[in-house]
């Protein structure tokens, strides 16, 4: 394997970039250097059920199928008959799901189960199950801070394989180190619909622009709010506010399209959600700085 190149910015010299250059055409140089790669042995980043649209408002339900990797890491209750949604995941291959460090590190791994394949948690018929596994191994970052939430990333490894389906596939990895700034991403997850509000039972999806390192301090710092955000994150939101990952949750997946139409995991979603105040982007772990990491884990 080729070592990744990592390309270190300061965000000052971000900020002038960004303002420089429209969006539109740090989309196309993006897209186009973004190589992705695979964790598992078959297709990865295509929903084969729902053809995703490209017009997605404030925070939408989802069609079926139409995430197949997102999964919902889950505690359980009652000695174990029955559990309940407390992350979002993505599936990398049939036996290994990426969450956020700060979604299992305070958890046995008996009292995890991982739901692949689920959309709408009040109904328990739907076009096809949902399938819920128990947990073999956890692998939170070594360097996870709890304090910072620098490097809030986790793997875990399901007790048995899944086999894929028309609703359960993997996605993809990012291979390249891009800043990914001016992106489109999607925002999935069952997290609450507003700020204190209650989960959704059907899985949400949201669009959110990404924002360079530089830009989101100034937007923290608008909001009165001092952060220092190093490289190992990824910011998404809008200025003004109103479509935020308070729509998705805590571990779920930043996906971004690649030019030849694959979803990969640009970042899992992390902290600084607020629900969707102005100024207040999500926060993500940023996945490129850790696929060889990852890579290493799940092989």
């Amino acid at each position: 394997q080729q070592q990744q190149q990592h390309h270190t910015l300061s965000p000052h010299n971000l900020t002038t970039t960004i303002e420089s250059n429209e969006i539109s055409d740090s989309l196309t140089n993006n897209s186009t250097a973004i190589k992705i790669i695979t964790a598992a042995r078959s297709e990865c980043g295509i929903p084969v059920l729902a053809r995703p649209e490209t017009r997605i408002v404030g925070g939408k339900s989802a069609a079926f199928g139409r995430w197949p990797w997102q999964v919902s890491v889950r505690r359980t209750t009652f000695f174990g008959f029955s559990s309940t949604h407390r992350c979002g995941g993505a599936l990398i291959n049939e036996n290994w799901i990426a969450t956020a460090g700060h979604c299992v590190d305070d958890l046995l791994i008996s009292q995890m189960r991982i739901r692949v394949g689920e959309y709408d948690f009040s109904h328990v018929q739907e076009q096809l199950p949902y399938i819920e596994r128990g947990v073999a191994k956890k692998v939170v970052h070594p360097k996870y801070n709890f304090f910072t939430y620098e490097y809030d990333l986790a793997l875990v490894k399901l007790e048995q394989p899944v086999e894929f389906a028309p609703h359960v596939s993997p996605i993809c990895l990012p291979q390249t180190d891009s800043l990914l700034i001016g992106m489109n991403a999607t925002v999935t997850g069952w997290g609450r619909l507003s700020e204190g509000g209650t989960l959704a039972s059907v899985l949400q999806e949201v669009s959110v622009p990404i924002v360079s390192n530089g830009i989101c301090e100034s937007m923290f710092a608008r909001a009165g709010r001092q952060e220092s955000i190093p490289d190992i994150f990824v910011c998404a939101g809008y200025e003004n506010g109103g479509h935020d990952s308070c729509q998705g949750d805590s571990g779920g997946p930043l996906q971004v399209k690649s030019a030849e139409g694959r979803f990969f995991l640009a970042g899992i979603i992390s902290w600084g959600i607020g629900c969707a105040e102005a100024n207040l982007p999500g926060v993500c772990t940023r996945i490129s700085r850790f696929v060889p990491w990852i890579m290493e884990n799940v092989s």
